[in-house]
């Protein structure tokens, strides 16, 4: 009999044990679970046909030049700038390069940190210091043609045209300068948001007026010629009650069409405007802070999750959705020959279908995390978080 209870006991020993170790396998399955972060870039597949063919490269070497709030690491708004077959973009110095070689044709010393830089048109190009200072230099020459203090950072592109240029400041304030001489012509400022963490969008010049959207999530416009202000109105609604749920910057540009003018702001909406008087005609939401891009009667935006959508430019309908590429940190958003093309942090270019969002090729560049693309012609000119540039023929 005791030897009977023993084999029992030691037959209970065993299958508890195993019963244990698989809840132990169970509630590390379940810990695993829990730990996998919700917020991961997604996978992206590579098998789809390549569309891009490599040019030439420069690597920016000097990437302290690029001044984030006195910190001396790469920043984050940093751009380039093309005018013609020339590119503009700071490296050890602010360097002139053919589109078509990537030959040096110009350089031209800084001896300041920037904050923002490069914008080019109407013979010049501009830059800002890290102590506010906007400057203007000749195209052909190099020379500076002015220079003003703003006393404020500028995290954006400035806006040239034939006789302004337009820079919006941290601070919500939009300064008109005269191109020939940098006289000031007007400035406003907004009422700034009690928060703001994200970035500052550039003013837009359509029909004589100034689009500009600020910190606070209004859109303003105003004449170019004296600065009149004809409107302002939200972008979004409020729709929390915390600080975080009331943040709603607006860092893209708007963009307009026929009589109508779109905006779009971060944890808001895309809201489309009456020209004249400000009227809202729609508004859907959309958190976003990357550029809005209009394709026929659509518009395409990546939201803050890297969602691309495709909205229906008279109704504000979407008309589809991609998610293939979520917390891929995508760059703008460019149209080439009816397609879409963005790169990614992995230095991936993809290319969609404009019609219904299908992925059509992917193309693995030379950079690093890519920032800012652009098209020119038959070229795709990318530069990543370091300030280096590559320039690939589409094919």
């Amino acid at each position: 009999m005791t030897n009977f209870l023993r084999h029992i006991l030691i037959i209970f020993l065993i299958t508890g044990c195993q019963s244990l170790n698989n809840i132990g396998n169970n509630i590390g399955s379940t810990i695993g679970f829990i730990e996998e972060d919700p917020f991961a870039p997604t996978k992206i597949q590579t098998d789809y046909e390549n569309f891009l063919k490599s040019n030439w490269i420069k690597k920016n070497t000097n990437s302290f030049k690029f001044s984030e709030l006195g910190k001396q690491r790469p920043a984050k708004n940093l751009f380039f700038a093309s005018s013609g077959d020339r590119l503009f973009s700071i490296f050890d110095n602010l360097e002139v390069l053919d589109i078509n070689t990537g030959e040096t044709l110009k350089e031209v010393s800084i001896n300041e940190s920037v904050m923002s830089g490069v914008a080019a048109g109407y013979g010049v190009f501009v830059y800002v210091g890290e102590n506010g200072e906007i400057f203007v230099n000749n195209i052909e020459s190099g020379e500076n043609r002015w220079s003003a203090k703003l006393n404020d950072q500028v995290l954006s592109p400035a806006l040239i045209t034939s006789r302004y240029i337009l820079v919006q400041t941290s601070s919500d304030v939009l300064h008109v300068f005269n191109l020939s001489d940098g006289e000031t012509v007007w400035s406003k400022k907004a009422q700034p948001s009690l928060l703001s963490i994200r970035g500052t969008s550039s003013p837009m010049l359509y029909e004589g007026l100034v689009f500009t959207s600020f910190s606070n999530g209004r859109l303003s416009a105003n004449r170019i010629t004296d600065g009149i202000q004809l409107w302002e109105r939200p972008i979004s609604v409020i729709k929390g009650s915390t600080e975080l749920e009331k943040l709603k910057d607006s860092d893209s540009q708007a963009i307009a069409f026929e009589e109508s003018v779109y905006a779009a702001n971060f944890n808001g909406s895309l809201t489309r405007f009456n020209i004249r008087d400000g009227e809202k005609i729609f508004s859907v939401d959309l958190s976003t802070s990357k550029p809005l891009l209009m394709w026929r009667d659509t518009l395409l935006s990546s939201n803050t999750d890297d969602e691309i959508i495709q909205f229906d430019a008279l109704n504000g309908n979407e008309k589809w959705r991609n998610s293939s590429f979520k917390y891929r940190k995508l760059s703008n958003l460019v149209i080439h020959d009816g397609n879409l093309l963005f790169g990614d942090y992995e230095g991936y270019i993809h290319k969609l279908n404009l019609q219904n969002g299908e992925i059509l090729g992917i193309s693995k560049s030379k950079l690093n995390s890519i920032k800012n693309i652009a098209v020119i012609s038959n070229d795709l000119i990318i530069q990543d978080d370091l300030g280096s540039i590559e320039v690939l023929s589409i094919f």
